[in-house]
């Protein structure tokens, strides 16, 4: 058994994580090299076993990445803040659950931070960061006192 897995499984279909791995390494093996644009030419045959991990009605996926232009777009704004002297570009606007819709949405941040639901719902997101990034880069020592910060806030106590 592997330690593979999706981190959204129900997008994929019926393809588990081993498989698209072994797929995606066949593919890097094939072109010396992995990107998306290698990856969908392999999946496009009807037979290839990525193949129904993509949306092959062109209006469909037309509509699908016009959406997906839109995220980036809205992701893509940012302002800089002063808070007690000290500066920082951050997005402008943030996806968070707010208390009037109980739902996610893209909001200003100046307004997300004043929305209790929103507040927290982007605490969540600031912890969930933090402990991504504490286990992409455990392996990365030059990164130990980041990492030891970022403990720090999240259980308010120093680690070994």
């Amino acid at each position: 058994m592997s330690n593979y897995k999706f981190i959204t499984p129900g997008l994929w279909g019926e393809v588990t994580a081993d498989e698209a791995v072994v797929e995606l390494e066949r593919i890097r093996e094939k072109y010396g090299t992995l990107k998306p644009e290698m990856v969908v030419e392999e999946s496009k045959p009807e037979g290839a076993l990525l193949h129904k991990c993509f949306q092959w009605d062109d209006t469909k996926a037309a509509d699908m990445w016009r959406k997906e232009q839109a995220r980036q777009l809205i992701k893509n704004i940012t302002v800089t803040v002063t808070n007690d002297s000290v500066s920082a570009t951050v997005r402008a606007i943030v996806n968070v659950v707010t208390s009037e819709s109980d739902k996610r949405s893209y909001v200003p941040l100046i307004k997300a931070i004043h929305d209790d639901a929103s507040y927290q719902d982007l605490l969540g997101q600031a912890k969930a960061d933090m402990e991504s990034f504490i286990a992409k880069y455990s392996q990365l020592n030059e990164l130990n006192a980041v990492k030891q910060a970022m403990l720090f806030a999240l259980n308010g106590v120093e680690q070994d």
